[in-house]
């Protein structure tokens, strides 16, 4: 073998052992990529299970009329039966009656909801478990419905939290009559114009709920999402702002949130025409779910 072959053949075991080297560098490198997505993957899962055992917090929202010459029979039935039916369903934490103000604090809109509210606070891990024990219920009678609660025109909407609770002034407004104090909610369905829903969210989180809740008579406002389907007739809005008040003199309250709305900041991006709200003052003590099971059980 000359020089020349014998040059040619070094060049190509050289070229062999980087082939060769690469090759176990290569087949290296994709198992190490293959055990790092293994692990991104199973860490997935265990944060997807995580999430799904972890307990969130929904209210569910029953607007409802009394059939026609039956409202105190409806008001019996509520107050006596059907609202301690529910709550006692696990996972129901509370229960609170409403009924719609004479002194709404905004401006009234034309598309109105029944004249009582009750809202529900849920708190579970599997929201879908604790309807369907509802529906089970309501179907085997263990709920009774009574002829004085009008089926047609009701409409119930269920939301979850969005973000932290603010909380306002507390205080009542200037010249405010005193007197006994009550509780009140001003319940809305927010709009947004559609393509702006990022713009929305940070105009309403960063200026509209805060300018709202410090307004004085208010306490606290909550934004809400939509977390289950509806086949209410009135539709829901994709958010919901929760806001309570309380206060001796609604009428002080309504004419304090007129002069607070020549000041608010407007955003192209909030709908305010196709935006419902709603004051509702409570009627009657907030029932715990926890009491009237125990109570249940011993009976």
């Amino acid at each position: 073998m000359g020089t020349q072959d014998q040059s040619l053949t070094n060049r190509l075991n050289r070229i062999r052992m980087i082939r060769s080297a690469t090759d176990r560098q290569l087949k290296k490198q994709t198992a190490h990529f293959a055990e790092l997505l293994i692990v991104l993957l199973l860490a997935a899962i265990v944060a997807a299970r995580a999430h799904a055992a972890t307990p969130q917090t929904y209210y569910f929202y029953v607007f409802s009329n009394p059939a026609p010459g039956h409202e105190d029979e409806y008001n019996t039935w509520y107050d006596q039966q059907h609202a301690a039916d529910v709550v006692s369903i696990p996972g129901f934490v509370s229960a609170q009656r409403y009924v719609k103000s004479d002194t709404p604090f905004f401006r009234v809109v034309d598309v109105q909801v029944p004249k009582y509210l009750i809202v529900y606070k849920i708190v579970t891990a599997d929201v879908e478990a604790v309807f369907a024990e509802v529906e089970r219920r309501l179907k085997s009678g263990e709920t009774y419905m009574s002829p004085a609660y009008d089926r047609k025109t009701s409409q119930n909407y269920v939301y979850k939290p969005l973000g932290p609770e603010l909380t306002g002034p507390r205080g009542e407004p200037p010249g405010a009559k005193p007197g006994p104090k009550e509780d009140y909610i001003q319940l809305v369905f927010t709009a947004m114009v559609k393509g702006k829903e990022a713009e929305f969210n940070a105009f309403y989180n960063q200026h509209h709920a805060p300018e709202v809740v410090a307004i004085p008579g208010f306490t606290r406002a909550q934004r809400m999402e939509l977390a289950r389907p509806t086949t209410a007739s009135i539709p829901p809005t994709k958010y919901l702002a929760l806001y309570g008040a309380r206060t001796a003199d609604a009428v002080a309250v309504q004419k304090a949130a007129a002069l607070a709305q020549a000041a608010f900041t407007t955003s192209p991006a909030f709908d305010r025409q196709a935006t419902r709200g709603y004051t509702f003052r409570a009627i009657g003590p907030q029932l715990e779910g926890d009491k009237v099971r125990a109570s249940r059980a011993t009976k």
